[in-house]
């Protein structure tokens, strides 16, 4: 029964759509219909009918091929615990893990604004960042990594700055590819395309919705075309986000620093190097300087 031996945990809006998708086209590589399945998120995992449930995901793999489950949902404490420790259950011995970090207040804007659009919190950033916990969770890095690293050690898992991504695509993908033990064939980093942005992102409504839980999707036309395929058919059909937000005051960005600093620095020590975060500065990286 083909379960993943790579999961790509997070985190939530910093590249991990555009990441998957360069992964997803390299020989020896194969991942799931669906993106996210989150099914470690539960302890229906645990059960045999949810671990089946769960490898039915890959079960047109190819012998030995790297299996990946991409799901931000796991690195979401404490909204969802006791992942790596499922994780440690069911799945093949020595899986490895990636996480993508990003400047932690660009990913807590960019999520607000994923969130507006999907109608879950009201367009005033300054207010829903103080109302709702998990934007500043979910930017703590070295919190969400903790359990992680404890459980797989430093070896197996691979930390990607979503900056250097950006920056140096190729490079950042060929060296993911390394510590997958995938070959970096076809031109390493894949196309310059960005999935997944929030502004501009397809919308769904309920009519797509319901056609993509029907059977005849699930069973017949989801199948046959690859995720890359259906995000782009998304992109082609469903109406695009234009809502233009405030950003956050000068106030509420430093209330996110006060926030967020002491888990920057945490992480750089947990990583030995500077994360060059701006507004961020730490003695450890005033001291690469």
């Amino acid at each position: 029964m083909p379960l993943p031996n790579v999961l790509i945990i997070g985190a939530m809006k910093a590249g991990t759509t555009s990441l998957y998708m360069d992964v997803a086209d390299r020989r020896g590589a194969f991942l799931a219909q669906d993106k996210e399945p989150h099914a470690l998120c539960s302890d229906d995992v645990l059960t045999p009918a949810g671990l089946a449930a769960y490898a039915a995901n890959y079960a047109n793999a190819p012998e030995g091929a790297i299996c990946c489950d991409a799901s931000t949902g796991y690195a979401k404490r404490p909204d969802s615990e006791g992942i790596v420790e499922r994780a440690a259950r069911v799945l093949p011995a020595g899986f490895k893990a990636v996480y993508m970090v990003r400047h932690p207040i660009d990913r807590i804007i960019s999520q607000h604004h994923h969130e507006y659009v999907d109608g879950i919190v009201g367009p005033q950033i300054d207010r829903e960042v103080r109302r709702h916990a998990r934007y500043i969770h979910y930017s703590r890095y070295a919190y969400q990594l903790e359990p992680w690293l404890a459980q797989l050690g430093p070896d197996r898992v691979r930390v990607i700055r979503f900056e250097d991504y950006v920056s140096r695509r190729a490079e950042t993908v060929a060296d993911l590819l390394g510590f997958l033990g995938l070959a970096a064939d076809h031109g390493a980093g894949g196309e310059a395309r960005v999935y997944n942005k929030s502004q501009g992102k397809p919308v769904s409504g309920p009519r797509w919705d319901a056609f993509r839980q029907s059977s005849a999707y699930r069973r017949w036309l989801r199948p046959l075309a690859p995720p890359k395929l259906r995000l782009a058919l998304q992109r082609l059909i469903l109406p695009k986000a234009t809502a233009q937000l405030a950003p956050p005051t000068e106030e509420t960005l430093s209330f996110l620093r006060e926030e967020l600093r002491n888990d920057v620095g945490l992480l750089e020590r947990t990583l030995g190097r500077s994360l060059q975060w701006s507004g961020f500065e730490t003695a450890h990286s005033t001291a690469e300087k």
